[in-house]
């Protein structure tokens, strides 16, 4: 990965979210000029996150990213659950993804 832009929104997320973990997990960009378009991270939140929904919409608004980026949210026991299953998409994140934080 080698956005700036993906890793100032990885740390201003990180500020905002205090998550205890940060994941890259893909990107958009165009092939011919490199110039990206989207990308996806994964946020492991502590189980005392008291309404993940609640967390994910006040980190959309609250970040503020001239590229549009999807967001997906475990909290940490639900993480160490199904990153160990190989069936899941939170194993692949575990597997594949690079750790932006924590």
């Amino acid at each position: 990965m080698n956005y700036p832009v993906i890793r100032a929104t990885a740390d201003e997320l990180a500020r905002l979210g205090k998550p205890i973990r940060i994941y890259f997990i893909s990107h958009k960009s165009n092939h011919q000029t490199n110039e990206l378009i989207s990308f996806k991270l994964a946020l492991i939140v502590s189980d005392d996150t008291a309404n993940i929904s609640e967390l994910e919409c006040f980190l959309y608004t609250a970040v503020d990213c001239d590229y549009p980026y999807d967001l997906v949210l475990y909290k940490e026991s639900e993480w160490e659950s199904l990153s160990n299953d190989p069936r899941t998409f939170a194993w692949s994140i575990a597997q594949n993804g690079e750790v932006l934080y924590g």
